[in-house]
């Protein structure tokens, strides 16, 4: 028996009916819903994570792969959560040949991380770390754009950019937000909301403003709110006035 089926039938037994059937409706799996079509056995996270304890170390990456391409949401986030801790394991060690195997791996398994748990339990780690050391990569760049990219290739994008925060780079964030104005997505605005708020948390509170007083008018509200989410309340209040007053003045 394979390693990834062992860990799929390991899934399987705890499989539970009405907690599945709650995972549909909140993750949007009906028609039309970003998350149409999806299959869901029912796990909550601690328990994706027990097994993933239990055999990330043993897996191999090309089963790690196998499990990223089932059509079990549940089975899916397991094998992208054995990768990350794949991945970190190798950037303890150094192993820089396989930190890029497994980042070219998990790009290339993109259409599969089609939700946004799946997206920001792993591309944080695995492309956010990856960009940190290789500042050369300008793909997450490509990916943020709209043309020829899919809502969940840009929301990669843009929470991968949480680590390059971290690691004193700032402006990636605001350019990768600066890309989501315009976006029809709520999922992208909130990604793009999260980061700026990240920004603030880090310190970078006056490039934070500089790009608020920049494109307040344009941004989308819940964008807005995350981004301001940290703030005191009259800050708040005053970059939610801005964006009001241009809106009333645009439909006068």
């Amino acid at each position: 028996m394979s390693e990834a089926i062992y860990i799929e039938e390991a899934l399987i037994e705890m499989a539970d009916e009405r907690q599945a059937q709650q995972l549909l409706r909140f993750f949007k799996t009906s028609p039309g819903e970003y998350g149409e079509g999806d299959k869901f056995i029912g796990l909550k996270n601690p328990q994706v994570r027990l097994v993933v304890k239990e055999t990330w170390k043993s897996t191999p990456l090309s089963e790690a792969t196998r499990l990223v391409r089932s059509p079990l949401h549940e089975v899916r986030l397991c094998g992208l959560l054995i990768m990350v801790e794949q991945y970190l394991r190798a950037m303890k060690k150094g192993d820089e040949a396989l930190m890029s195997e497994i980042f070219e791996t998990y790009l290339s398994l993109h259409p599969h991380i089609n939700n946004w748990d799946l997206v920001d339990l792993s591309a944080i780690k695995i492309v956010g770390n990856h960009e940190v050391r290789h500042p050369e990569l300008r793909l997450m760049d490509e990916w943020i754009k709209p043309e020829g990219h899919t809502l969940w290739q840009q929301r990669i994008a843009m929470v991968s950019s949480w680590m390059l925060i971290r690691n004193k780079r700032p402006d990636v964030c605001f350019r990768r937000a600066a890309m989501l104005l315009t976006s029809p997505h709520d999922l992208l605005h909130k990604a793009a909301g999260w980061m700026l708020r990240e920004t603030w948390k880090k310190g970078y509170v006056m490039q934070l403003r500089d790009f608020l007083e920049s494109n307040v008018e344009a941004m989308p509200s819940i964008m807005l709110s995350y981004a301001c989410e940290k703030m005191s309340i009259t800050e708040r209040h005053e970059w939610q006035a801005k964006r009001k007053k241009n809106i009333l003045n645009i439909n006068v």
